[in-house]
């Protein structure tokens, strides 16, 4: 049987497990179930290990290969999941609901567009031989521990995403920091420089007191400065004193006794017409 006719009939198996599981009830829900994770992960197994490398080989990069890989491992997720619930739980059934949602859309994506593709590029010769190989392969798994072949495909998928968790880590924090108040994010951010800047205004503070001192200093000399030529104005002031002294002492003797003030002479009393005797009137007429 050619490889893709092998996995279009496996294809097909797998969805009469879903509509028999959906009708069941009881203990043969549980024992669909099995059957169901054991066809999946048979599945899965040759595609990933043969039927897809041998794929890329044949058409060279093509974007259908990685993106079945990554819904390989969604539903190998979902099958974990499947086998942890009841099957009369409620969660058993919205996770059944969920991985045939998944497998059905990678199944329609495979048969419409990979299969022709292999096919063309393939060959019937080389598709039979690769389909025994397949065939083989699957044998082996449902003969195999089917739970431990699903954990590590698992563990498989897994370290790509804790790598991208660990990759977004550091724009979370980025982010987280953008979110904090402006003055806690400058806090935090010039610590080290604000030590560095109280060391350079304390060196700065020592530099301005010492051009105090000197400046101090300077002004000490200056006042001695200004107490010599006080020193020197007051004897340039004494000896001026002294010289005023002598000049006045040496007055006198020059020019004699000074002339005495003259006596102004006061104003005769006006002559009236009257005498001071008693009937002694003289009249303007007789004097006419």
């Amino acid at each position: 049987m050619k490889a893709t006719d092998l996995l279009k009939e496996q294809h097909q198996e797998v969805d009469e497990l879903f509509e028999r599981i959906s009708r069941a009830g009881g203990n043969d829900i549980r024992a669909l179930r099995d059957e169901l994770v054991t066809r999946l992960v048979g599945h899965s197994a040759i595609e990933e290990e043969i039927f897809y490398p041998e794929t890329r080989e044949a058409l060279g990069a093509s974007p259908l290969i990685p993106t079945s890989y990554e819904e390989h491992s969604l539903v190998h997720i979902m099958l974990q999941k499947l086998l942890s619930a009841e099957p009369g739980d409620e969660t058993f059934h919205a996770r059944l609901g969920v991985l045939k949602e998944l497998v059905q859309h990678h199944v329609e994506e495979e048969e419409r567009e990979l299969f022709p593709q292999v096919e063309r590029a393939m060959g019937a010769e080389r598709l039979e031989q690769l389909g025994t190989r397949l065939e083989s392969r699957f044998d082996q798994v449902r003969e195999g521990k089917v739970e431990q072949i699903l954990s590590q495909a698992v563990a498989r998928s897994m370290p790509a995403a804790r790598g991208r968790a660990q990759a977004q880590k550091p724009a979370a924090r980025k982010a987280a920091a953008a979110k904090r108040p402006a003055a806690k994010r400058a806090t935090t951010q010039r610590a080290e420089p604000a030590r560095g800047a109280q060391k350079g205004r304390r060196g700065a503070a020592a530099g301005r007191g010492g051009a105090a001192a000197g400046r101090g200093g300077a002004a000490a000399g200056r006042g001695g400065a200004a107490a010599g030529r006080g020193g020197a104005a007051a004897g340039r002031g004494g000896a001026a004193a002294g010289g005023r002294k002598k000049a006045a002492e040496a007055a006198p003797a020059k020019t004699g006794r000074a002339a005495p003030a003259r006596k102004t002479s006061r104003p005769a009393p006006a002559s009236t017409g009257r005498t001071g005797r008693k009937g002694g009137r003289t009249s303007n007429a007789s004097t006419r």
